[in-house]
């Protein structure tokens, strides 16, 4: 596509240079660009992209969009007021993303939208075959015969779109945990929904966000400026601030899901176990009932968001039904470690208070003895959750072994300081700084009928420690002190 073309229609506010080149790319990073890339310079948290224009024309920028006047910059220019936004929007015109040839589904909230993720992407493998259904969330990309470890929720948007013009064929479903670091820097400027679905809201990301207020409006933008115009959203409004949002938004369609009576669908009843879950719903009148290997009544919600999505997208309830009982349980999320043992052991990447509240209330019913937790805070990351998390333990479970988590550039003890600001004198607790032997103390502890819950990393594969990322698996670690511990009985 010419320059010319690409440009046609954003609103310019100057513009410089000579000629008409032939645009091949679109990105934001300097260091990607190549002969016939148009660079975008965006407004950074630490730097402003208008610091790499140099090296961007040198690279062979074919173009230069930016929000100051770059005379002499050596490339054509336009200057706009939010070159961040329109990064996507000519992104996805480079490319011919076409909304209408593809089925897409957003999620956002601080819990559940990795496993509502993972059941969508389920369902589109089996209606579309699995190269045909893309997912970027938390865990992965999956992008066709393509999967790649995620380096953030979210990408930006002219990566994904890059993606879909250079893969034949490209999507024909697309699914998104949208952030909302995402919503808030405009890194999903050009995507539109068919469906956007909000779980909840608690406290996390408040290093990033001003206030709860903030955190809020970033989460809103999804459903206020990322949707198709036939688009429905889908609220749990058993959470406060889903049902504010309810109200709140106009003019689009919705279904509401929850306990609350006012519920589009009302979860009727439903019975959870370390096999599964079974839930039953009525949906306007209509009762439906089905199971699947998810555990703990956290994912019921998940579960329910899941099967209201997928209805507002025209599917059967048979169809929903086959895909939640034999939708394999998300690694990393309530995730039984299968260990030759009297206990039970469950890793979870739960790391904010509510999310490790939702994880311990699900597992305690389930448990017979004790219930246990080792948990931490990560570093350089809101500070105020860090004595939040520890009450949220407290509250719980019966008994804490407090650790690190990913400490990053911050001393790990000094964070568990913090954390046990929050933690009651009388509950019994223990801190061993060394997540290795924190979780070796636990299961050491456990007894018959208890449930160790490590939270905090799930899927996490590493512990950043002063900006270098060690191996560390929960899940690897657990299997390793259980074959030394039964190494040591057979020499004992």
């Amino acid at each position: 596509m010419d320059w010319q073309d690409l440009i046609s229609g954003s609103a310019v506010i100057d513009r410089g240079g000579q000629g008409n080149p032939r645009v091949t790319d679109v990105t934001h990073d300097s260091r990607q660009v190549k002969p016939g890339a148009v660079y975008v310079a965006i407004p950074g948290l630490r730097v402003h992209g208008d610091a790499f224009i140099t090296e961007a024309v040198g690279r062979g920028a074919a173009a230069v969009v930016s929000e100051n006047a770059q005379r002499g910059c050596g490339a054509p220019w336009i200057q706009v007021r939010a070159p961040r936004k329109l990064l996507g929007t000519l992104a996805a015109k480079l490319w011919n993303v076409r909304w209408e040839d593809m089925v897409s589904v957003g999620i956002t909230g601080t819990n559940g939208k990795t496993t509502i993720a993972h059941l969508f992407h389920h369902l589109f493998s089996e209606t579309y075959g699995a190269e045909r259904s893309w997912m970027f969330g938390t865990i992965s990309y999956a992008m066709g015969a393509s999967s790649r470890e995620a380096r953030c929720t979210t990408p930006e948007s002219a990566d994904i779109f890059r993606f879909m013009g250079l893969s034949q064929p490209g999507p024909r479903a697309l699914t998104m945990e949208v952030s909302s670091h995402a919503l808030a820097l405009d890194r999903i400027e050009g995507f539109f929904y068919d469906v956007a679905l909000f779980t909840n809201l608690s406290q996390d990301h408040l290093d990033f966000h001003k206030n709860m207020e903030d955190y809020y409006a970033a989460k809103k933008r999804l459903f206020t400026g990322h949707m198709r115009k036939d688009g429905v959203a889908v609220i749990n409004i058993d959470d406060p601030w889903g049902a504010r949002l309810a109200r709140e938004l106009k003019g689009i369609r919705q279904i509401t899901y929850g306990r609350n009576g006012n519920a589009t669908v009302h979860i009727a009843d439903c019975t959870c176990s370390w096999k599964g879950t079974k839930v039953k719903i009525n949906n306007q009148g209509e009762t439906v009932s089905f199971q699947s290997n998810l555990s703990g009544f956290f994912n019921v919600y998940n579960l329910v968001a899941f099967w209201a999505g997928a209805r507002a997208l025209g599917r059967s309830d048979e169809e929903i039904r086959n895909c939640v009982k034999t939708a394999s349980p998300v690694r990393g999320r309530m995730e039984r470690v299968s260990i030759p043992a009297d206990y039970t052991l469950v890793v979870d990447y739960a790391h904010t208070p509510d999310a490790l509240e939702k994880v311990l209330s699900a597992a305690r019913p389930l448990t017979k003895g004790r219930l246990l937790c080792v948990f931490g805070c990560g570093g350089d990351r809101d500070k105020t959750k860090r004595p939040r998390m520890a009450e949220a333990v407290a509250g719980n479970c019966d008994e804490a072994v407090v650790t690190s988590d990913n400490p990053r550039s911050e001393d790990p003890e000094s964070i568990i300081r913090d954390i046990l600001e929050g933690m009651p004198l009388d509950f019994p607790h223990q801190v061993v700084v060394d997540r290795r032997e924190a979780i070796r103390t636990a299961m050491q502890t456990a007894r018959t009928g208890d449930c160790i819950v490590v939270a905090g990393k799930g899927h996490e594969t590493y512990q950043e420690v002063q900006g270098v990322r060690h191996h560390f698996d929960d899940v690897e670690v657990v299997n390793g002190l259980q074959a030394e511990m039964n190494k040591a009985k057979v020499n004992a």
